[in-house]
């Protein structure tokens, strides 16, 4: 099982060099753990980058880090965070 914080560093590098590597390394992470929360946020991100959405990526990766940090993987977490994420996006 891959740790929060090894992917989370070697994210920190690739990210340094662009692009969205840190929320691909959340999203690996999320997957092999089935976290319902963090593949909730991930998928309103995935939208809204869709919708050409160019907010902070810091942003949506902390709200990601949480929720797979969170300890939780039912759907009423999953709801809470992707609204969380709906609602930091409108700001």
């Amino acid at each position: 099982m891959m740790r929060i914080e090894s992917a989370h560093i070697d994210a920190e590098h690739a990210f340094a060099r662009g692009g969205h590597s840190e929320l691909d390394a959340i999203r690996a992470i999320a997957h092999a753990r089935d976290n319902l929360p963090a593949l909730s946020v991930l998928a309103v991100v995935d939208a809204a980058l869709a919708r050409g959405e160019r907010r902070s990526i810091a942003e949506w990766t902390a709200l990601a880090r949480e929720a797979v940090r969170c300890g939780r993987s039912d759907p009423a977490t999953a709801q809470s965070f992707a609204a969380a994420c709906a609602v930091r996006m409108a700001d």
